[in-house]
């Protein structure tokens, strides 16, 4: 009769042995559900795929640095997670140009740039930006610029979605404000 290991028992032996069979059972418990989670993150069956396969690689490649202090399918969980989010990151920013001139101001409409070239108004936008306390101007880059994720930045910034989204309202504010000072 085959014993059963358990996930953390499975991940014992095979960073003492390199033995493939038991990377392969953990491969079998979970490919799965990392299937399903890419799908869920990614929103294409075929990138999920490809994706799957990516984060089982990095799982190999990290098996090591697995502490235990989490069990196996949370660890495996979070790496999956962000794995995907940075992918979408990649993605995102792939299909969008590096600024448009409406993304950092974007609820708002900004009197004086109707006309204005995309220089004049990338430069208008980064002198808002400088003005900005570290954290609005960190926040409005990390969104509008590197075309961070909600979730990935309130990850980042240990908060709620729904504070990130609110911390990312006021900062537009804030330069919606600069802006109207700057124009009087």
């Amino acid at each position: 009769m085959k014993k059963t290991f358990t996930d953390e028992e499975l991940v014992d032996r095979f960073i003492q042995s390199h033995e493939a069979a038991d990377f392969a059972e953990l491969y079998c418990r979970y490919s799965r559900k990392v299937y399903q989670s890419c799908i869920r993150y990614l929103e294409d069956s075929v990138e999920a795929q490809d994706q799957m396969q990516e984060v089982f690689f990095k799982v190999l490649k990290r098996l090591g640095g697995f502490r235990q202090e989490a069990s196996f399918s949370t660890w495996l969980y979070t790496l999956t997670r962000n794995h995907c989010f940075t992918v979408r990151q990649q993605r995102d920013l792939r299909r969008h140009t590096l600024f448009s001139d409406t993304d950092l101001l974007e609820t708002h409409h900004l009197p004086g740039l109707d006309g204005a070239s995309l220089d004049d108004r990338w430069h208008h936008a980064e002198q808002t930006l400088n003005q900005l306390a570290g954290r609005d101007e960190r926040i409005l880059r990390d969104r509008y610029l590197l075309g961070k994720d909600i979730a990935v930045l309130a990850d980042e910034h240990q908060v709620s979605i729904s504070a990130i989204k609110m911390r990312l309202k006021r900062a537009r504010d804030i330069a919606h404000r600069i802006h109207q000072r700057r124009e009087l």
